[in-house]
């Protein structure tokens, strides 16, 4: 790797791009969307939904954690479950009495996170790549909230904005301790 190289992986830059690009162009659309279709499939129990989808995805990271390797494995699948209870305690402290589609942001953003992160260069005496993803998270977090001031049937929460820098950074979180990239993992 030169040192001018900050990203790892193409593929995985156009999904970070991708994801992003989706994400943004849905807002008009989502608050229908919630309302007649994903909204009466989630009740009663929105919140455990949101709890099953993260025992999914962590889930799918623990294997992803144990196919790494066994270089800081065991704490690897540490930090995973320690990632888990920070999202269960976000849902069920910060987001407990707000509406379903705002608990939306941490999983969306932490999806986007893990993937942006897949695809730089993460090496913290060269961070290039870490500087490039977070500037991206933080541009997209903050585009995707701001916008929606100029879009009718939506509006501007600093707990939305918030909702996007904590998933982001929960699945940066997430990437650190599963991805065979990373460079805690790598480490013996």
């Amino acid at each position: 790797m030169s040192d001018s190289s900050w990203l790892r992986s193409r593929a995985w830059g156009v999904a970070a791009v991708v994801s992003a690009a989706v994400a943004l162009a849905t807002i008009p659309y989502a608050p229908n969307w919630w309302l007649l279709y994903i909204l009466p499939r989630l009740q009663p129990h929105v919140t455990l939904w949101y709890v099953g989808v993260g025992a999914a995805i962590l889930a799918g990271l623990l294997a992803w954690a144990w196919s790494a390797g066994p270089a800081n494995r065991t704490w690897g699948m540490a930090g995973l479950l320690l990632v888990m209870a920070v999202y269960v305690a976000l849902l069920f402290v910060v987001y407990r009495h707000e509406p379903p589609a705002k608990k939306w942001h941490l999983v969306e953003y932490g999806l986007i996170g893990g993937v942006t992160f897949q695809a730089v260069h993460v090496d913290f005496r060269r961070p290039k790549g870490i500087a490039f993803a977070v500037l991206f998270l933080f541009l997209v977090g903050t585009v995707d909230e701001v916008s929606q001031n100029y879009i009718p049937m939506r509006t501007f929460r600093w707990l939305d904005l918030f909702g996007n820098y904590e998933g982001s950074l929960l699945g940066f979180a997430a990437w650190l301790a599963a991805s065979p990239h990373s460079p805690w993992r790598q480490s013996s």
